[in-house]
């Protein structure tokens, strides 16, 4: 079967697309066995959809939803493939959460939940043998006009699924830069996370589960990216790095046996982090680590079911900086009843930590998300009829239904300080202070640029406007930053060890 994989475009900019690892994952699995497939990206290729459908002729549509931002683009993808004929499926972790009302939409014929290689598959020969479509797991489709949700897929065993070919597309496309890096890529190593945090969509789509791909499988994908596009850094995007010790010594052990050289970044939780195991990242390479700790008192700890001992939090913040890793911490504003003294001390807290970057978002429930259960038995908000409205709610950078007791304005003001701290703020590379964000969005918009076509153009002008916005909160509020002590103090500064 020829089979025509999406990327389904957002007007989301505030970082770099990352490559489409999913997808890309589907097309060599698909490839493997026996189907013909391509990729068309809408985060970096221009053009419209008619031209793979004239040249290509696809017998299926896959089209991968990152998030509700990009829900727009995809039902208009959606709706050009049916009019050609071409049944269509939606995969992505927002699509499994959602299947039922993206079925309702009338332009989708299937929904693949959880991990799509397996289903995605399964479907084909479904479609190719005409056999019933109730016995494929981890699909759902309409049957007689209304959404039928199959039994869901058990999680694979990730030795199951391909080593990437990354010749479904031009991984040069995808390069960004961090410090001391020119030309970074993204892989993972794992899937899921052992978290239980309230207010996450891990608890709906991995259920609390962590599988670890084969370290070879990484190493070998690792090195062709090496041997053929010359990468000098990785972002693995897995949503925990390590949850244990013993994994994460066998990991950074496989990078270092590898001699690859190169180095990397990674997510983590301050609890699963000792300074030995820090060292021995940085001997394998790691440079930079991203912690999620979203609220920084006791009690906003328990609330959110992170249970991140705040201390230890601050010690893992110092050791890293003695090591030599630069960090960056996420905060999440506006919780459900989050009073103004709690924020307060929340980025009290912040201002005191250790951290090189400091980046706050504004809450949103996703769905499936425990807190996001708690809010509808509350009545407190409305289970959203249709994908429009799901793309309406805020999602961590944008701001909705305000369900805390701070105001929405100061909320805007607190959100857009830190962004525009990280913007201004100078770190230290190679013995000389740069401000290194506004290199990487110049990097980011001259790239957007290259494509030459319109949709470039109007992301340029999204990045622009939602710049300006930054510095307007940031700056024109004096009353408000006051009231949070939201000020830079002379005698801090950020370096980069």
């Amino acid at each position: 079967m020829r089979v025509l994989l999406i990327n389904a475009g957002t007007t989301y900019v505030k970082q770099k697309a990352p490559i489409p690892l999913g997808l890309l994952s589907i097309a060599t699995f698909l490839k493997n066995n026996g189907h013909t497939a391509i990729i068309y990206d809408r985060s970096v290729e221009g053009g419209n959809i008619k031209k793979y459908l004239d040249s290509f002729s696809p017998e299926l549509v896959g089209i991968s939803v990152p998030g509700g931002m990009s829900f727009d683009d995809a039902l208009k993808l959606s709706k050009t493939a049916k009019k050609n004929n071409i049944p269509v499926v939606w995969g992505g972790p927002m699509s499994s959460l959602v299947p039922e009302l993206i079925l309702k939409s009338g332009v989708v014929d299937f929904v693949v939940m959880g991990d799509g290689e397996l289903t995605f598959l399964d479907l084909i020969s479904a479609i190719i043998n005409k056999t019933s479509f109730f016995e494929v797991n981890g699909l759902a489709f309409v049957e007689n006009d209304e959404p039928v949700i199959n039994k869901e897929r058990v999680l694979a065993d990730l030795s199951q699924l391909p080593i990437i070919d990354f010749t479904f597309v031009d991984p040069k496309k995808y390069y960004f830069k961090n410090r001391g890096c020119q030309r970074m890529l993204h892989v993972y190593a794992s899937k899921g996370c052992t978290g239980v945090c309230a207010y996450c969509y891990n608890s709906g789509y991995s259920k609390g589960r962590w599988r670890a791909r084969p370290p070879e499988y990484f190493i070998s994908e690792l090195r062709y990216l090496v041997d053929n596009y010359k990468i000098d850094g990785v972002y693995f995007v897995d949503d925990l790095l390590s949850p244990n010790q013993e994994y994460l010594v066998n990991f950074c052990n496989k990078l270092i046996e590898s001699n690859l050289g190169i180095f990397w970044s990674c997510d983590m939780r301050t609890d699963l982090c000792t300074k030995e195991g820090l060292q021995l990242m940085y001997k394998a390479g790691c440079r930079w680590i991203m912690f999620g700790i979203e609220s920084g008192t006791e009690a906003g700890q328990k609330f959110i079911k992170k249970d991140l001992n705040l201390q230890h939090t601050k010690d893992v913040m110092d050791y890293c900086d003695d090591i030599g890793i630069f960090t960056t911490t996420t905060f999440i504003t506006g919780l459900p009843d989050q009073t103004e003294e709690d924020l307060k001390e929340t980025i009290r807290y912040m201002q005191e930590l250790n951290a090189k970057v400091k980046l706050a978002g504004i809450y949103g429930p996703f769905p499936k998300a425990e807190m996001y259960y708690d809010l509808v038995r509350q009545k407190r908000i409305s289970v959203p009829q249709s994908l429009e409205e799901w793309a309406s709610i805020a999602t961590m950078h944008t701001l909705g239904n305000n369900l805390s007791q701070v105001p929405s304005i100061d909320l805007q003001v607190i959100v857009n300080y830190f962004l525009f701290s990280v913007f201004t703020n100078k770190y230290e590379l190679n013995n000389s202070e740069k401000r290194l964000w506004i290199k990487r969005l110049s990097f980011q918009i001259k790239d957007m640029l290259k494509r030459g076509n319109l949709r470039a153009i109007f992301l340029v002008i999204i990045s622009a406007k939602e710049f300006l916005e930054i510095v307007f909160f940031a700056t024109m509020f004096p009353r408000i930053r006051k009231k949070y002590i939201l000020y830079k103090k002379s005698d801090k500064k950020n370096r980069h060890v």
